[in-house]
């Protein structure tokens, strides 16, 4: 599906290229007499043309809207919305592929009617293929806005609505956990990585700032301040993969500890983890971490379930 999501805009290209083409083949059929089935040809041609592409752009659509994070997961129409903003267009640009789609069935029917050698297409299908070429440019265009926002659309010029900056956020990790992404300028608390089931079966590394190091070491309840970090690699035939796994953090603010989750980009067959979502950014009280929180309530883990599975050693004899 990420291989059709990411051919979405080259499909769409099909339907538009008929919108634009049947009209004047269209009105080329009108003329009764001889020497119309090369018309009749031609238009069927691109109607059946524009069909094909519009249910390819129809079924890439909804997958590129999941891939990039403008449809939620599990859904295929986009949410209704008003205004101005992407939602309010991307809604429209799906509510006119719909149309689209609708305004198909009776233009094909039309265009692919039984006509003597001698007759024209008729004014049904001109008048059905023409309100289906404009459903069909409007679709383009609204997906062309959509895909660029800042650059004026090639068919029908309207007035943009410049959006204001957005003011910097209040909360500096609003975006990312940056202190837990400079985690290798804290104390390495394993050596090398070690393989634990309960983080998915990756292989992990222990990062602890000062404060948190010997409580850690010990076993003993994490004070205040400290600062735990948790790098993972994803597990390759039993050794430590090269793709990079989830990052987890645990503050202890007070006497309540403070866990986040980040994975900034998740691999296609690992998002059945965070329910469809590309990018995981948990935090708080997300209810994305109801277990992890179970296992964390005190802070730190019970040390008795640390997992102590390394990397396998290879034997060498000294043959070799």
């Amino acid at each position: 599906m990420e291989w059709i999501a990411l051919k979405h805009a080259l499909l769409s290209h099909l339907p538009v290229a008929t919108g634009l083409l049947l009209p004047w083949a269209l009105f080329a059929s009108q003329r009764a007499g001889r020497g119309m089935r090369p018309w009749w040809t031609v238009c069927r041609y691109l109607g059946w043309v524009g069909l094909l592409g519009l249910l390819a752009a129809l079924i890439s659509g909804p997958a590129a809207g999941r891939l990039h994070g403008l449809i939620s997961a599990g859904r295929i129409f986009p949410l209704p919305a008003s205004g101005f903003g992407a939602d309010a267009l991307l809604f429209r640009h799906a509510v006119t592929a719909t149309l689209a789609a609708l305004a198909s069935v009776p233009a094909l029917w039309a265009l692919n009617r039984a006509r003597k050698d001698h007759q024209s297409l008729g004014l049904l299908a001109l008048a059905l293929g023409l309100l289906w070429s404009a459903a069909l440019l409007m679709t383009g265009y609204t997906g062309y806005t959509l895909a660029h926002p800042n650059r004026p659309a090639p068919i029908l010029p309207v007035p943009v609505k410049v959006a204001e900056a957005p003011a910097p956020p209040a909360d500096p990790e609003a975006q990312a956990p940056l202190r837990a992404l400079d985690y290798a300028a804290l104390e390495a608390l394993h050596a090398e990585p070690v393989k634990s089931p309960a983080h998915g079966g990756r292989w992990i590394r222990v990062w602890a700032n000062p404060t948190a190091a010997s409580a850690y070491r010990a076993g003993r309840a994490l004070p205040p301040g400290a600062l735990v970090v948790m790098s993972t690699l994803e597990d390759r035939w039993g050794r430590p993969g090269t793709e990079p796994g989830p990052l987890y953090a645990l503050e202890m603010k007070g006497e309540a500890p403070s866990l986040t989750f980040y994975w900034p980009q998740v691999p296609l067959d690992r998002r059945r983890e965070t329910g469809g979502e590309t990018r995981a950014y948990w935090r708080g009280q997300d209810t994305h971490l109801e277990a992890c929180r179970a296992c964390h309530a005190g802070g730190m883990a019970d040390p008795a379930q640390r997992s102590r599975w390394r990397v396998p050693r290879v034997r060498v004899s000294p043959a070799e």
